[in-house]
């Protein structure tokens, strides 16, 4: 067996620096063990790493599209916030009165028993802060392109208020027009998905039987306040009336907030304005008041559980890791007990052997780091690849090394201790 040489000695101490090299010595002479004992680690670091970073995009994705085209939206749903929060859909719920709702604790159902009216909306473009106010009737209807039909969710609009309401530009043609009671505004998905990515601009679409030209496309959205507009056809509010049957009920109140003005200010002056308006107090409040903000805090929360979630699971195998570490440095430990005993002959201290041994396993620990840190980069580009969100930040790199790090301590704590407790005479005798 080859031992590591006998360090210099100056009056029986050695300097950190010293000991590190010394390690470093003892790590190179078993090298195939080492490297096991690194892989364990690394594969342990690269899965918390990459497992963790998808929360990270996740919450990063919808925190961009949040902060962006959309951000002074408020939305209005019928439905207590009490009983979980925030809806994510356009409109009218089609799932017997209720509809799915994200809150600050998860999903949930938001009942939806009580209606919002034209005229409170109406009355709600007096409220300080409010640019304006579009009262949206939502339903689902059979739509047919030549010899394609799809159903798809019809929106009806106020053309004063659109495309502003959606949280999407106009990418070609142009918006709604309250004199035009026949045109349509459609979703990028109505084009690209639903009929064959044929250029829907200008043709015409039959709606539940009825004719509508096609007038303007929107932008790309995906899920954003006021709803996911892909897949959506917007008409104009007052053919929405009759086209639904619907002159007095709203599906929701999307309410504009003002530049300058702070969105969620505004967001409490309408709740306060709809309290008085239905003469409820907060506690039997049955409507829900919903901004980016709030949408992003419920958000936040479902990912970073998400995060802990997937973090916890790939953290069972950094313990496995921590196990090989622990294994190899007891092994260590006993093929060197005569280089213990000669090295505390030559007057080593048990504190200075003690040292010795954890730098050997935090060495191991901050190798497997490191390479199972460049690892999950390459890892979160696959993922990002195969179309998971996936983002790597400083933290979450410095938290896969102290991970590793600590690892590696823990791991050669026992046998750094059984290594400096070695008696002299004993170790020397060894064989």
């Amino acid at each position: 067996m080859k031992e590591t040489p006998p360090p210099r000695q100056r009056g029986g101490a050695m300097s950190d620096i010293e000991l590190a090299e010394l390690a470093l010595n003892s790590l190179r002479y078993r090298s195939l063990r080492s490297w096991l004992a690194v892989l364990g680690i690394v594969i342990g670091v690269a899965s918390v790493v990459s497992l963790i970073s998808i929360s990270v995009g996740m919450n990063s994705q919808v925190s961009g599209s949040l902060s962006g085209v959309g951000a002074n939206i408020i939305t209005v749903s019928p439905g207590g916030s009490r009983a979980t929060g925030m809806g994510f859909g356009g409109g009218a719920p089609s799932d017997g009165g209720q509809r799915m709702a994200f809150s600050s604790s998860g999903l949930g159902r938001t009942t939806t028993s009580s209606v919002l009216t034209f005229d409170e909306a109406d009355k709600l473009s007096s409220v300080e802060g409010v640019w304006k106010v579009d009262a949206q009737i939502t339903s689902r209807a059979t739509v047919v392109f030549k010899n394609r039909n799809s159903s798809l969710t019809i929106v009806g609009t106020d053309p004063q208020a659109f495309p502003d309401s959606v949280g999407s530009a106009i990418m070609t043609g142009k918006s709604l027009a309250t004199s035009d009671l026949s045109t349509a505004v459609i979703g990028y998905s109505v084009q690209e998905e639903s009929f064959g990515n044929v250029s829907m601009l200008n043709k015409q679409i039959k709606i539940g039987g009825s004719t509508f030209r096609v007038v303007g496309i929107l932008n790309k959205t995906g899920t954003s306040l006021s709803g996911s507009s892909d897949r959506t056809i917007y008409i104009t509010q007052k053919r929405a009336k009759t086209f639904f049957n619907q002159t007095d009920s709203v599906s929701k109140i999307v309410v504009i907030a003002k530049d300058g003005a702070d969105p969620d200010e505004v967001a409490t002056a309408v709740t306060e304005k709809l309290l008085a308006l239905r003469r409820l107090t907060e506690a039997k409040q049955d409507f829900t008041v919903t901004t980016a903000t709030s949408m992003q805090e419920a958000i936040s929360s479902i990912t970073n559980t998400l995060g802990i979630f997937l973090g916890g699971i790939a953290s069972i195998s950094l313990i496995v890791g921590g196990i090989g570490v622990a294994n190899a440095m007891f092994t260590s430990v006993l093929e060197q007990t005569r280089y213990i005993g000669l090295l505390k002959s030559l007057g080593a201290r048990r504190r200075t052997i003690m040292k010795l041994f954890l730098y050997e396993a935090c060495m191991v620990g901050l190798v497997g780091g490191i390479i199972g840190v460049a690892l999950s980069f390459v890892a979160s580009v696959a993922l990002s690849y195969f179309g998971l969100p996936s983002k790597i930040t400083l933290d979450l790199v410095l938290l896969g090394l102290g991970f590793s790090l600590a690892m590696g301590a823990i791991s050669g704590l026992i046998p750094a201790r059984n290594a400096s407790s070695v008696a002299p005479v004993e170790a020397l005798r060894y064989e």
